[in-house]
């Protein structure tokens, strides 16, 4: 199976690196996510999985895995997902349990509840104060009820793409600690130059390059119709989780203390990790049930 990037995949990687770069940068801490995902709409990124579009899932894999580089809103998923699976034509949210995650315009969310989904209503009157001013709070009900199923197909595809936001996110950890240890000095010399600290970003690089892999390997496994492809798609949640959250720890560690400060990327790479993690996570259920 050739996992090489063709000439179209290639362009629209590099188009959505320029653009991510441009208009997501990373040191937005505080971006709106509605204002985010209003901006990607109109792109047609939010709508590429529409099987009208048709693109293959590995294109998907590539665009998703530059959107998790700047972490882009995870209702960015939940869209992209919907759309494609329901007759949803705005921006939904992402429900997590009891939590909404980037309600914008529509008061819909696409909920995950264990090994299902489905789309659920909320009251955007439910919005409660937090700490954070700048964050919004919506509580589902502890059992929200799924108004409209997603088939099992969507649970492959929501699971594929959350891998790939996640390896995003693991590469990103990579970028920032390497260019952290090339800047930072100690001892007259970039702390870059001391084998511990190149040790811990060449492991970083291999788990974010053999989750790569395995995503590439998972998504044309699902456009060919290979009957083991829920096997590779829960594989590649899995080494992309994993990647993501040992990638961002390994970022704050090269940083020091100030990894963890409000104002440095590592922390939110960490805790953006923590929160794909909680979408579909692999389990022996999904890596010996093709079904899954």
């Amino acid at each position: 199976m050739d996992l090489s990037l063709d000439e179209d995949q290639v362009m629209l990687r590099d188009t959505a690196q320029r653009w991510i770069e441009d208009n997501l940068g990373m040191d937005q801490p505080r971006a709106d996510a509605g204002a985010i995902l209003r901006a990607l709409d109109p792109l047609g990124w939010l709508s590429m999985t529409m099987a009208e579009v048709g693109l293959s899932h590995a294109t998907e894999a590539v665009l998703f895995a530059e959107l998790g580089r700047n972490l882009a809103p995870v209702g960015g998923l939940a869209t992209a997902v919907a759309r494609r699976w329901s007759d949803t034509e705005g921006v939904v949210a992402l429900g997590l349990g009891s939590r909404v995650f980037d309600p914008v315009d529509m008061p819909v969310a696409l909920s995950i509840v264990g090994e299902q989904a489905g789309l659920t209503a909320f009251s955007p009157q439910e919005d409660r104060p937090t700490l954070d001013p700048s964050t919004r709070q919506i509580l589902l009900p502890a059992n929200p009820a799924l108004d409209a199923m997603m088939p099992r197909e969507a649970i492959r595809h929501l699971r594929l793409l959350s891998a790939a936001y996640a390896v995003g996110c693991a590469e990103r950890s990579v970028a920032v600690a390497t260019n952290y240890a090339k800047l930072r000095e100690q001892f007259g010399q970039p702390i870059g130059a001391f084998q511990a600290i190149k040790h811990m970003c060449v492991d970083a690089l291999v788990r974010s390059e053999s989750a790569r892999a395995q995503l590439y390997y998972a998504a044309c496994a699902l456009d060919a119709g290979a009957g083991d492809a829920g096997f590779h798609i829960a594989a590649a949640k899995h080494l992309a989780d994993r990647a993501a959250l040992a990638n961002a720890r390994t970022a704050i560690q090269v940083h020091g203390g100030m990894g963890v400060t409000d104002e440095a990327v590592p922390h939110r790479l960490l805790k953006r990790a923590h929160l794909l993690a909680l979408i579909l996570p692999a389990s022996s259920l999904n890596l010996f049930d093709d079904s899954k």
